[in-house]
């Protein structure tokens, strides 16, 4: 069957489904496991389940061999450690929030990506600054508590998305000459390998509580991890920029209607107001693509994986 655009755009909007119902999985794993613990164990097991792709992954030709090795691995252990930060922040986080704030917080990665680019001295436009003030003023909406506290897993989620960004931006960098799934495995492995090492050398890996957290790893593991990082991988073959960064949006709208469904959290009209106010920042700051936006949004292309 050709993957056309319209192929293309629907495998990534079944990736942010899965990606979004993933909050789900991983608020539940908290009751049970420790930060460390079960993102070692889902990462782990989700890279095993995704070496059979190295039957398919083809080394770039516009490079040499031996450069595109030292890209990949350069470009995978530099991501994977700063993936593991992220999804560990990420999943502290969740502990103390709910699975909607976890995905809409997460989400502001694609507005901090173009920010970074600060640092290389690009402008920024007035899409992003439009965007950052909707998902700011949304962010507090959606966060803060009658008594004008944000929880502190909110704020563990805001810097699991600043961390995305980075990762973004990061695999970006290597992602012209690296071999992708060669690439992303690494950084998978290091995120899964090492969170597992940390949490065995704490003593955080505990029996009962791994049997407890089983089919919350199995799915985070198989459907985000698995699945919907080879749906991605395939869509990015045909899917434009644009649409990949829009689509891949719309995982925090998913992640919200999860948490209603499958864990009756009820959010307030404030929160609902909130939301709707982050999700439009994310659209808006890719609305309009001068030339430091339209390469922040190519990093996001280029970065096939769960989130």
């Amino acid at each position: 069957m050709t993957l056309t655009t319209f192929r293309a755009d629907l495998l990534l909007l079944a990736a942010a489904v899965i990606w979004g119902s993933g909050f789900v999985a991983q608020r539940l794993g908290s009751e049970h496991l420790g930060a460390l613990a079960f993102t070692g164990l889902r990462f782990t097991l989700g890279t095993l389940l995704l070496l059979p792709l190295l039957a398919v992954a083809k080394w770039p030709l516009h490079v040499s061999r031996e450069v595109s090795r030292r890209e990949t691995l350069r470009g995978g252990v530099l991501a994977g450690v700063v993936m593991l930060l992220a999804a560990n922040t990420q999943q502290l986080g969740l502990g103390d929030t709910t699975a909607s704030n976890g995905a809409f917080i997460t989400s502001l990665y694609v507005v901090f990506v173009p920010f970074l680019g600060l640092f290389a001295r690009q402008r920024i436009g007035w899409p992003v600054w439009t965007g950052v003030a909707l998902a700011g003023v949304g962010l507090v909406l959606l966060g803060v508590t009658d008594d004008y506290r944000m929880k502190v897993g909110d704020l563990w989620v805001l810097l699991c998305a600043v961390l995305w960004a980075f990762h973004v931006v990061v695999v970006g960098r290597f992602s012209r000459d690296a071999e992708p799934i060669r690439l992303s495995l690494i950084q998978l492995g290091i995120t899964g390998f090492g969170s597992l090492a940390l949490a065995l050398a704490r003593g955080d890996v505990v029996a009962d509580g791994v049997v407890a957290a089983k089919w919350a790893v199995l799915y985070g593991a198989v459907l985000p991890v698995a699945v919907a990082f080879t749906l991605q991988v395939i869509a990015q073959r045909k899917a434009p920029p644009t649409h990949t960064a829009l689509i891949l949006s719309l995982e925090s709208v998913f992640g919200m209607v999860a948490g209603i469904a499958f864990l009756a959290e009820r959010p307030t009209t404030t929160q609902y107001v909130g939301a709707a106010l982050m999700l439009a920042g994310v659209v808006v700051s890719q609305a309009v693509k001068p030339e430091a936006i339209a390469e922040a949004e190519q990093a996001v292309h280029d970065d096939p994986q769960p989130r």
